[in-house]
């Protein structure tokens, strides 16, 4: 329900209109070079979500450019709102199914561990944001859940089937995003160790590995319609066959992507090379207090009371892939918010959940207690932002309020356009000075002209992310408005300031004052 709520409330976001486009043409034409940086496998669920809700979509033209008019755009805002839930069911679907994979996997480390890690992922703002859209993570992040079961299976039982299961999970994943691969090396090592401590003759053992590694290529290959054909590198070579070749085409593209950096804004600061720690300071602000402290009582329980080495092992297991993808991620310039590590949650969470053992082992009904509380408490910080999980900042950050002073790649999307213009009905205001970030927002109904750098009169609404990391506008443009906080916050994404003749005199005023609400461009000269 949290889910639906979410993807019916929310408008497109940044990647959105680019993915329904691909799905449209994907599943119309055929077309496995459009868009082709964003693997297939989330795109044949979308296309099948849009084509439940709107049959039109079969009739997408071939023209790219008029793909994503055809299926969003050129609908009524009713229409765009059904085909965007449409789409977005699709995910929610993958991510429902994916939570219960997960509790199926903790399950073999007792009742307790099982629902402390299923609650984890039903609460968490990042899971609830990224699981009711049309994007590639939350599908990632739900197939690895499935990666996860099907190799603790493996482990459990090595056999060629099993071992089949793992490698189509591995593929599926692969199919949603290149930086599910991170996670083949951890199956391969969890699988070798598994079938050396049953003592596997090597014939099974070569066996397991080609079933494995057989199921993936196979399982990409499927999604891909099992296509064939050349492959270009950027330096030119050319290989003259491959299997899937759209894919290794993106997985090429994204590779230079992230070589070439992307625009992010963290502390206070703009850059386009990242930052070795951007991700610890995401995970810091963006999840709950909650779960921070169940995994302070579980490292906590550990270090009262160590637990055999096999249980230390198990850790080692489950914790791999997030070691390497936070590693490789932060080496990276491209860091474009929370939803780049997202892949990692069901492991942490797996992990964290396992608190109810060791809690209750190293302080007995004392720790059972503390863990409880604290995954309410995780619960009730999450829900209290309902339904705007995009814009979630825990208390250290001040909550979604402060947040963005400190991050915001990723965070405001342009999801709250629909609130923007119902905000803009309800007060019948005809024109507004609009600061926007994506999309088309008068498709919406929101009627505006770009937000002035001079001071005026007028109502304005300034995307969050135009505030703190200008993109559209110059930096330092709105300053002389963003001396004050907003008025009023719509999703916590959108700041509207209403400023009469009175109030432009006292901003004019304020323009040096040296605590401003937001100053994005240099500090005023001294006089």
């Amino acid at each position: 329900m949290l889910l639906a709520a979410t993807a019916w409330d929310k408008a497109e976001v940044g990647d959105e209109p680019t993915y329904l486009a691909a799905a449209a043409l994907q599943w119309t034409h055929l077309d496995l070079d459009f868009n082709r940086e964003a693997p297939a496998l989330p795109k044949w669920g979308f296309a099948l979500g849009l084509r439940a809700v709107d049959p039109s979509m079969s009739a997408t033209p071939a023209r790219r450019d008029r793909a994503a008019t055809q299926v969003l755009w050129s609908k009524p805002p009713e229409g765009m709102r059904r085909n965007l839930f449409g789409a977005r069911l699709a995910t929610i679907l993958v991510t429902v199914a994916a939570g219960l994979c997960l509790w199926r996997s903790a399950s073999r480390f007792g009742a307790g561990a099982a629902l402390l890690t299923h609650a984890l992922w039903c609460f968490s703002p990042s899971i609830l944001a990224n699981g009711a859209l049309a994007t590639l993570d939350g599908w990632v992040t739900a197939l690895l859940c499935l990666v996860i079961l099907a190799t603790i299976r493996f482990s459990e039982d090595p056999q060629p089937n099993r071992a089949a299961v793992s490698g189509l999970a591995v593929g599926l994943a692969a199919a949603c995003k290149v930086t599910a691969l991170a996670v083949a090396p951890v199956v391969l090592v969890v699988g070798a160790a598994a079938l050396r401590r049953c003592g596997a003759a090597r014939k099974l053992a070569a066996t397991c590995a080609a079933a494995l590694t057989g199921a993936g290529v196979l399982a990409l290959w499927a999604v891909y319609a099992f296509s064939i054909g050349p492959v270009t590198t950027a330096s030119g070579l050319v290989w003259p066959i491959a299997p899937f070749p759209a894919w290794w085409q993106g997985l090429l593209q994204q590779w230079d992507v992230a070589g070439a950096g992307h625009r992010a804004y963290l502390w206070g600061e703009v850059r386009s090379s990242g930052w070795w720690w951007f991700y610890l300071a995401a995970l810091a602000v963006k999840t709950t207090l909650g779960a921070q402290a169940l995994a302070l009582i579980r490292v906590s329980a550990l270090a009262y009371r160590p637990p055999a080495r096999d249980e230390w092992r198990v850790d080692a297991a489950i914790l791999a892939f997030p070691v390497i993808l936070l590693a490789v991620l932060s080496l990276g310039r491209t860091q474009t918010g929370i939803r780049y590590i997202l892949p990692a949650f069901p492991f942490a969470m797996l992990w964290a959940g396992r608190a109810a053992n060791d809690a209750s082992r190293a302080f007995g009904t004392a720790g059972r207690a503390l863990a409880a509380a604290a995954m309410v408490a995780a619960a009730a910080e999450s829900l209290a932002v309902h339904p705007h999980y995009l814009m979630f900042f825990n208390r250290w950050a001040g909550g979604p309020t402060n947040g963005p002073r400190y991050l915001i790649v990723g965070d405001d999307w342009g999801q709250d356009q629909r609130r923007l213009a119902e905000w803009q009905a309800a007060n019948r205001i005809p024109t507004i000075y609009y600061a926007e970030y994506s999309g088309m927002p008068q498709r919406w109904g929101i009627n505006y002209r770009p937000a002035s750098c001079q001071p005026k009169v007028g109502v304005f609404a300034l995307q969050a992310v135009e505030v703190h990391r200008p993109r559209r506008t110059d930096p330092g443009c709105l300053d002389w408005l963003t001396v004050e906080p907003p008025d009023e916050r719509i999703g916590y994404s959108i700041y509207i300031y209403v400023v009469d003749r009175e109030r432009l005199r006292r901003l004019e005023d304020e323009r040096g004052t040296r605590t401003p609400f937001w100053r994005s461009g240099p500090p005023p000269a001294s006089p």
